[in-house]
């Protein structure tokens, strides 16, 4: 008899090979030893959970903010750019004035709240101009600015003759 007080112990599984069985009851859920679990563990997860959450949520807000930086970036490039067709683009007359409005202008229109403080610093002489924009981007992440510095620039667009040199686009008096 003792074969039958096993077999009732066992169930045969649907479409399973012959010779294999499994175990039905509770008997899996104890411990190797034999006893219940020890209660050690109990709380470790919620535990972790409470130490890493403000971990996870500064990393996240570290990923925004080099995001909003690299944006930032992005709109003062922009701007400078702008600025710079125009101070490239004017040969005579007050080309620093007008640069310096277009780009600041610029970056207020495609990024008021991107970036702030916008200063647009134009540069450079008779064959070549540069406009530096300079701005903060917006913080999400306190006590620390995030500083945003573009240039762009080239030579400006002028005829230069073949004769007299022509290397100088300024206007000859």
């Amino acid at each position: 008899m003792p074969s039958q007080a096993v077999s009732s112990s066992l169930d045969q599984r649907p479409g399973a090979a012959q010779g294999e069985m499994m175990r039905s009851g509770r008997e899996g859920t104890k411990s190797a030893a034999g006893g219940r679990k020890p209660r050690g563990d109990r709380g470790a997860s919620s535990l972790e959970l409470a130490l890493l959450t403000p971990v996870l949520l500064l990393v996240i807000l570290f990923v925004v903010q080099f995001a909003l930086w690299y944006h930032a970036r992005h709109v003062a490039l922009a701007a400078a750019q702008a600025g710079a067709r125009v101070a490239r683009g004017d040969v005579t007359g007050d080309w620093r004035s007008a640069a310096k409005s277009k780009a600041e202008s610029y970056a207020q229109q495609i990024g008021p709240s991107i970036i702030t403080g916008v200063v647009a610093n134009p540069t450079g002489g008779a064959d070549e101009r540069f406009v530096d924009v300079e701005g903060d981007a917006v913080t999400v992440i306190p006590f620390r600015r995030w500083h945003v510095h573009q240039r762009a620039g080239g030579p400006t667009e002028c005829f230069r003759p073949d004769r007299d040199g022509g290397v100088s686009c300024e206007p000859r008096p």
